[in-house]
């Protein structure tokens, strides 16, 4: 019996007899140089490779007849034969993690740094994908792993199409560094309406949760001390829409009560700490920071009504910090307050004023405001300039807003009574 080589010449290709059931020409191969198969998306040639490191790997390739699959193959194991053992043995999860510290950290963002990472993760380094060698998983495989994201996974479309991205991305960078074929050009990503999981209803509180919110945020302590910190400003942003982490990110000369606007070009984030050390008990893995942008990266003004002005102002004079660099919401320490914080005080505020929507987040502010804007026929052309989206994500978000108004629009027009 012959034993398996790593031979880079072109074996002699002899078509064996159809397949009668599933009339799938098979072809013959000397033994140990693979298997090629006829498929409805044409030829695909599979081989076992021994890696320099000594370990053996299985390579897939696919083409429009069986001379391309062998050229392609022939590529492909030159390749990974002239890799340096470190290299060749490198799984995807690995990879991803390299590329991510030496050729996308340099140019991201530390908030994106972290999103990409945790991605990387959790929906690929945690899953069998991870385990394999990146130059060796064929579209085929990745194909599976996005589908199986959707269909058994059932994660968002916004989740798919971050790992999407990633591996896209990736790919891109490292088939042309190493010059083999893309698999991601074979790779689809799926359309939204064949996303399985369901898409989460946006709430906002109507008009008697406004006041009751409003109302709950003036409490006060018996001493005169509010009872929420940073209460008011959290109302006010029923008027102002602003992101939590551009929210708490406010400095009070970022208001201009002048011109009855505020400037928004940064954001609070939480991000990994490099410095954290597991043996020291006071070490935090996560940390605050400032990033000088927005989640778009677009610097805006937002406008402001008598009504927002009116609750900063009242804030203002319980604040302890007003010079021009102190957070609008500020901690004993002159710190900014963290989303967590933030969150667990509009809960609070929620469970206390008996709210009818009692939120788990705190985009209901925000939502709130978005719903404002539309329920007095803002287009939504400004409202997405306003709150920072783009015109499409602003309709997707509020889409079931939207859906109101056109019910609403249609019940005023069955009222009119012709002459």
């Amino acid at each position: 019996m012959m034993k398996t080589t790593n031979s880079l010449q072109k074996p002699n290709i002899t078509p064996k007899k159809h397949n009668e059931e599933l009339q799938v020409p098979a072809y013959n191969l000397p033994y140990g140089m693979g298997s090629l198969h006829h498929t409805d998306y044409g030829f695909v040639y599979r081989k076992q490779i021994t890696l320099p490191a000594g370990d053996k790997t299985r390579v897939s390739v696919s083409g429009d007849s069986p001379q391309e699959c062998m050229e392609k193959m022939l590529q492909k194991e030159k390749r990974l034969l002239s890799m340096p053992k470190k290299d060749a043995n490198l799984p995807l999860a690995d990879a991803l993690y390299q590329w991510l510290d030496t050729v996308k950290k340099p140019v991201l963002k530390s908030q994106s740094y972290t999103r990409l990472k945790s991605t990387i993760t959790n929906q690929i380094a945690s899953m069998n994908i991870g385990h394999l060698r990146y130059q060796t998983i064929s579209p085929e495989e990745i194909q599976d792993h996005i589908n199986y994201l959707n269909r058994n996974l059932r994660l968002s479309h916004s989740t798919i199409k971050k790992t999407y991205d990633c591996l896209n991305n990736f790919y891109r960078y490292y088939s042309r560094k190493y010059k083999f074929d893309n698999p991601m050009l074979l790779v689809s990503m799926p359309i939204i309406s064949n996303i399985i999981t369901e898409t989460k209803d946006v709430q906002w509180f109507d008009k008697e949760d406004i006041q009751k919110f409003i109302n709950e945020a003036h409490a006060k302590y018996h001493t005169g001390r509010p009872k929420y910190q940073g209460a008011l400003m959290y109302a006010a942003n029923i008027y102002m829409g602003l992101r939590i982490g551009e929210l708490l990110s406010l400095q009070w000369k970022d208001i201009d009560l002048d011109n009855k606007r505020i400037h928004v070009y940064k954001t609070l984030i939480e991000e990994a700490n490099p410095d954290y050390d597991p043996m020291d008990p006071e070490s935090k893995k996560v940390r605050f920071a400032i990033q000088k942008s927005t989640k778009t990266l677009h610097t805006r003004y937002v406008p402001l009504n008598q009504k927002a002005i009116d609750l900063i102002l009242e804030h203002q004079t319980l604040s302890s910090y007003t010079d021009p660099d102190d957070y609008v919401i500020c901690t004993r320490n002159r710190k900014t307050t963290t989303h967590k914080n933030a969150s667990d005080t509009i809960r609070k505020i929620e469970q206390n004023a008996e709210t009818k929507v009692q939120a788990s987040g705190t985009h209901i502010l925000r939502h709130t405001c978005a719903s404002l804007y539309f329920k007095n026929n803002v287009p939504v052309e400004i409202i997405a300039k306003i709150l920072g989206h783009s015109v499409d994500v602003c309709q997707n978000t509020y889409i079931h807003i939207i859906e109101t108004q056109l019910s609403e629009a249609a019940n005023l027009i069955g009222t009119f009574e012709l002459d």
